[in-house]
């Protein structure tokens, strides 16, 4: 099993990110030491106080997080004041359980609460990145990387602050302090990995996935599970929505969209336009193997109305009653090629179960008294570009292991 199917290493991360700034307030505390150091004369030289205000800002997560420590010390003084306080009293045993039990239960909640945790990160839990996982991770690569320049200025004034002050000294800690900043961005690649890099449980090899393959989906982003918050919510322009990037069809409308008119309607308007969009669905082993390699034709008799080849449907939706096997949604951009149009009135009954139209045509399209219910046959999985895919909850218990879908739940601002 491969490193990043390990769930405790994801849910640990709060711990870990938590376990970086302690020892980053730490160096804090050490910085503030030196500076403020009689023998320093720091105070006084303004190179010195100019980097050690962008030091400091830079280290504002490391400052939250003290503050936070701090809170805990004084609750646990506070706990011991009034434990000694109820010895003195009749009731001591029954008042000293009370305190003990109140307090054990507010600092879990302090420390367990995501919001609070967040905050203390300085990482945003906006919903619009319940979607956009690479926006979030953009956002926090931004803000470390303007951390990371303050604290490089800080270092190079506190070195050019005098051969008379600790302005060496303060740079050498400054500098280690650098470390943390780039654990913290090791974090947040992880978690960025889990999201928009995902892989289903299902998928627990560590072969290369194919070059084909965009991502996996985790399923609870899926569009049944869009909020009505902020960036979360589902796309207003509905099925008039034109965006042709493949996350987004399927993040955003997988129930309620038809990515493209009819193919016959597309070339009559654009007749150099050939790529189109089309879903399939297939058991969560196929995905996989998919998803290492590339589609394989189908070639039984009975499943192939429009001869042998790969299928796909115009809508999601509509793969339900079409495929023989369910489990995994595929969204694919695909090369239609030279195209056949056929319709319930044409002679259909000759083109099942053959190839014979793979000389002439590259896709047979049929098209269907109902519209949604359009699907159609490429000959040829070269023309299959590009796809993304989706796991069944049933199948992906990854999800609910790692807690995604429970990662924003408790959003109370609308942001942290």
């Amino acid at each position: 099993m491969c490193w990043c199917h390990l769930a405790c290493c994801y849910k640990a991360l709060p711990l870990y990110t938590a376990a970086i700034l302690f020892v980053e307030f730490i160096l804090v505390i050490v910085r503030i030491a030196i500076f403020f150091s009689p023998s320093s004369q720091l105070v006084t030289n303004s190179q010195a106080v100019a980097g050690f205000i962008l030091d400091w800002i830079s280290s504002l997560a490391a400052t939250l997080l003290g503050i936070l420590v701090a809170l805990t010390i004084l609750i646990i003084l506070l706990a011991i004041l009034a434990a000694i306080l109820a010895a003195l009293c009749s009731s001591r045993n029954r008042v000293h359980s009370y305190n003990e039990d109140s307090t054990s239960n507010t600092l879990k909640d302090l420390w367990k609460n995501k919001p609070l945790q967040r905050l203390i990160q300085l990482n945003c839990n906006c919903p619009c990145y319940i979607a956009r996982p690479k926006a979030r991770f953009i956002a926090r690569l931004v803000f470390l990387l303007v951390c990371f320049i303050f604290r490089i200025i800080a270092i190079a004034l506190y070195a050019s602050a005098g051969s008379n002050t600790n302005g060496g000294s303060l740079a050498i800690v400054c500098a280690i302090s650098l470390a943390c900043l780039g654990t913290i961005f090791l974090i947040d690649l992880y978690h960025y990995g889990v999201w928009w890099h995902y892989r289903p449980q299902c998928d627990t090899r560590c072969s290369l996935l194919s070059k084909k393959h965009k991502r996996y989906i985790p399923y609870h982003l899926i569009g049944v599970n869009r909020t009505m918050r902020l960036g979360d919510k589902p796309c207003p322009d509905g099925f008039q929505c034109r965006n042709r990037l493949l996350e987004h069809i399927l993040i955003f409308h997988s129930d309620d969209f038809k990515p493209q008119e009819r193919y016959s309607q597309v070339q009559q308007k654009n007749p150099d336009d050939t790529l189109y969009i089309g879903f399939h669905r297939t058991k969560p082993e196929a995905a996989v193997s998919i998803a290492h390699s590339d589609f394989s034709i189908s070639t039984n008799p009975r499943t192939t109305m429009l001869g042998q080849g790969v299928y796909f449907a115009r809508s999601m939706a509509e793969t339900e009653g079409k495929a023989n096997s369910a489990g995994a949604y595929i969204c694919a951009e695909i090369q239609m090629g030279r195209v056949k149009n056929v319709s319930p009135g044409s002679d259909i009954n000759a083109l099942r179960g053959t190839r014979d139209w793979w000389a002439t045509y590259d896709t047979v399209y049929y098209n269907h008294p109902n519209d949604s219910r359009d699907e159609f046959c490429v000959k040829s999985p070269d023309q299959i570009l590009r796809w993304v895919m989706v796991v069944d909850p049933e199948c992906d218990e990854k999800v609910r292991n790692y807690g995604l879908d429970t990662e924003f739940d408790d959003t109370k601002c609308g942001c942290i």
